[in-house]
């Protein structure tokens, strides 16, 4: 049987284990399709080059640097999401540099691998997140890691963002400092292919899909993968195991085309691109699902994951000028009512019933069950057209605040079995009816400022 040839690149970092694991079990051979895996030390701008080049048919890339370029006319389409959880950057300089934390970097020159590339477009993004103009960070062009280390202890530049984990074994050695942390707020790899490929080889494709979300399910459930990353790239256990805990990968070729717009709107916002196109523009349709979300509130698992690894992500992109869907509430007013809902919760405050105790139990059925929250119901108490006054002196303050108030809570339902509080609406809720609600009710404001 003639196999078809696809060349795909990627990053040499462990996020792609599942492609070689996948190529050193003859997996894509046994579906007729030879594999060729080339590493790019440049990164997402080295990629999205070799990718309109032809130097590659497939990129496994960064969502942020595909978009970007494709908007500019990359002749590409994404086939689907790859890693599905956020990405950690790590923002370094030289171990001896002067710089305390990431707030000292305003208007410093950060090393970056290419115009174009994560480490360039995150530097915008950060800043934008920490209230400076974009354009007063200055740009060292390095071509990969290796140079930017150079460029870092030689002096020639300040500052690097990095995937942290990467990055960690140059922070234990003592050669760089991490010095504060960024979050992507989006999935953060993506598959994308050459337009030309896809006409000529989609079925290829579609099996070369196949393949790795088969994979990349069984590299979720593998017994030993710590130590395998951990030996593979040169990590500390433990850094392999909380990087492991953090990290996702798709199995099926569903994407959110608000997720879509939300990087969109960044990278417009940040002056990366100068104009926005529709969502569906920049996906191969033949290949690509549209996912509609459906929270499934009473799934265990599926709360665990939210509030372990999904939670952080929207509050990043949380800003003081998000607006609102619906309602009146501000962003820190919504944070803020999370933390009084929490705190109901656990018995820290209380409030009247809000319906006859008759009426409680079907409506406690509803808010421990899967179906969304309606988006017009107020507090007993609260007036539905007046704000309460805010505790907090900002929002950041409010988001600590919501952390610390989520783990003592669930530290509380877990060390309490027979732990109960009334909900004003539900009547007496267990802390595993809290859980769920907690979560339903989570996921509805967030909604609310679009940012899940």
């Amino acid at each position: 049987m003639k196999k078809t040839t696809i060349k795909i690149g990627g990053v040499p970092e462990h996020f792609n284990l599942p492609w070689h694991l996948a190529i050193e079990n003859s997996d894509f051979d046994k579906l007729g399709l030879h594999v060729i895996w080339q590493d790019f030390y440049g990164g997402t701008g080295a990629m999205t080059k070799a990718l309109r080049e032809k130097e590659v048919d497939v990129a496994i890339v960064l969502t942020e640097g595909i978009i970007a370029d494709i908007v500019k006319g990359n002749p590409a389409k994404i086939v689907g999401q790859y890693v599905t959880s956020s990405l950690v950057w790590g923002i370094h300089t030289a171990a001896d540099a002067p710089f305390e934390n990431a707030n000292d970097l305003k208007g410093g020159r950060y090393s970056i691998s290419r115009l174009g590339s994560g480490s360039h477009i995150m530097t915008f993004v950060d800043a934008i997140n920490r209230g400076w103009a974009p354009q007063e960070q200055r740009f060292v062009k390095v071509g990969n890691l290796d140079g930017a280390r150079k460029a870092l202890t030689g002096g020639e530049a300040d500052a690097l963002l990095w995937e942290k984990f990467t990055t960690k074994p140059y922070v234990d050695s003592g050669e760089l400092k991490r010095v504060g942390e960024t979050v992507t707020p989006w999935p953060c790899f993506v598959i994308a292919v050459h337009e030309d490929f896809l006409e000529e080889k989609q079925e290829a494709i579609e099996k070369m899909l196949y393949v790795i979300h088969k994979g990349c399910r069984r590299f979720m459930e593998m017994p030993n993968v710590v130590e395998l990353v951990a030996e593979r790239y040169g990590l500390q256990e433990v850094d392999a195991e909380a990087w492991f805990k953090q990290t996702t990968w798709a199995t099926n070729t569903l994407i959110s085309k608000a997720v879509l717009r939300n990087v969109l709107d960044t990278l417009h916002d940040v002056k990366v691109i100068e104009e926005k196109v529709d969502p569906q523009q920049l996906c191969y349709d033949n290949i690509i699902k549209f996912e509609k979300r459906i929270f499934k509130f009473t799934n265990k698992e599926e709360s665990a994951a939210f509030f372990e690894k999904e939670m952080q992500s929207c509050l990043e992109q949380l800003k003081v000028n998000t607006p609102n869907r619906w309602g009146i509430m501000t962003p820190q007013h919504m944070v803020e009512h999370l933390i009084s809902t929490l705190m109901l919760s656990t018995g820290e405050s209380t409030l009247p019933d809000a319906v006859e105790k008759e009426r409680q139990p079907k409506i406690k059925d509803f808010l421990i069950g899967d179906k969304m929250l309606s988006k017009r119901v107020t507090l007993p108490g609260f007036e539905a057209t007046k704000l309460a006054p805010l505790r907090f002196a900002n929002l950041e303050q409010a988001k600590d605040t919501l952390h610390d108030i989520l783990a003592y809570t669930f530290k509380t339902f877990e060390e309490n079995p027979d732990f109960a509080t009334k909900h004003p609406y539900g009547g007496l809720f267990s802390g595993a009816e809290w859980r769920i609600f907690h979560y339903k009710h989570f996921v509805h404001h967030f909604r609310q400022f679009g940012v899940v």
